[in-house]
């Protein structure tokens, strides 16, 4: 199928610089928004020393079945305007609406069979949207059912886990300062600075970041994520692999049997929806990506998103 892509700006709140792509202009089809995880990474899923291309990858797949797809850059990103460093969690949910309400906006696409689909932190802003804006279902990779806070908590109990299994000078400097008490104990201290910070951003251990952003993200539990997919009523798709170290598939957990829910927990397969073949050490996941990112993303993902899609395509 051939397929088409315009690079465009988005007026909303901010202007976002974005991508729609589309096979056929001559008729009403289904869209999906794609929403990316934390960072500066581009609508691609690219930045400075990194290139997954995993947000073009799922784009080219959802617009060979059929579907119209947008991706974006976030706010003060890339070419979107603002101020990345004092954006907000709700913020970003705006950004996102802005994108669903364009896509409503285009004369090819049928405004009621949108899909949102967030990845990693996409998955809490996808959610959070869902009770704003109608969107017809959800598609949640890597990390449904999951706060900020609890999101830190599993990574740091994965670098404790590491830290027993790792050899030599690493292991021993893991052992020492990357406990997960230590660890824990340095988040909660970054989320009370942002509570206590009268300002937008803050700096914590050298680093500027929103607090405006850890303070709305610590506002949400894992449990209220979950109780807003329940409440959302409508068709929704959660996939974490069992090999991804950002976020924990045992937080499906709750999710299932819930009505309109579907989960799908492949074997094996990570943050970036590849088949882990290495030892999976978080402190080489950027050179891991780097090489998992050539491959193709994992067959049964992919046909897992297909077959539910199903619902919404052309028939």
């Amino acid at each position: 199928m051939n397929c088409n892509e315009e690079r465009i700006k988005i007026d909303g709140k901010v202007s976002l610089g974005a991508t729609v792509a589309y096979c056929d202009k001559e008729k009403k089809s289904p869209a999906i928004v794609i929403i990316m995880g934390t960072g500066t990474l581009d609508r691609d899923g690219n930045g400075s020393g990194m290139t997954l291309n995993f947000y073009k990858d799922l784009a080219v797949s959802f617009s060979e079945w059929g579907f119209v797809s947008l991706r974006y850059d976030k706010r003060g990103t890339h070419e979107s305007s603002g101020d990345f460093k004092t954006a907000g969690l709700s913020d970003l949910v705006d950004d996102a609406i802005s994108v669903v309400q364009y896509a409503k906006s285009l004369p090819y696409v049928d405004e009621n069979r949108i899909i949102v689909c967030g990845h990693s932190e996409g998955t809490m802003i996808a959610t959070l949207l869902s009770e704003k804006e109608d969107v017809a279902g959800l598609i949640l990779l890597g990390g449904a059912g999951t706060s900020l806070k609890d999101a830190l908590r599993y990574q740091y109990r994965e670098v404790e886990e590491l830290s027993k299994r790792k050899k030599g000078f690493m292991g021993f400097i893991l052992r020492k300062t990357a406990t997960y008490e230590k660890n824990t104990a340095k988040m909660e201290a970054m989320f009370k600075k942002a509570e206590m910070s009268g300002d937008a951003k803050m700096r914590y251990q050298g680093v500027s970041m929103s607090a405006k952003w850890l303070n709305e993200h610590g506002s949400y539990t894992s449990e209220d994520y979950v109780t807003k997919i329940e409440s959302f009523g409508k068709p929704v798709l959660a996939i974490t692999g069992t090999a991804d170290l950002n976020a924990d598939y045992r937080n499906l957990e709750p999710l299932r049997g819930k009505p309109e829910v579907e989960c799908y927990v492949p074997e094996n397969v990570n943050h970036i929806f590849r088949e882990v073949n290495d030892d999976n050490d978080l402190t080489k996941l950027k050179k891991q990506y780097a090489r998992l990112c050539k491959l193709p993303l994992h067959q049964g993902t992919l046909d897992t998103m297909q077959t539910w899609l199903g619902r919404f395509a052309d028939q």
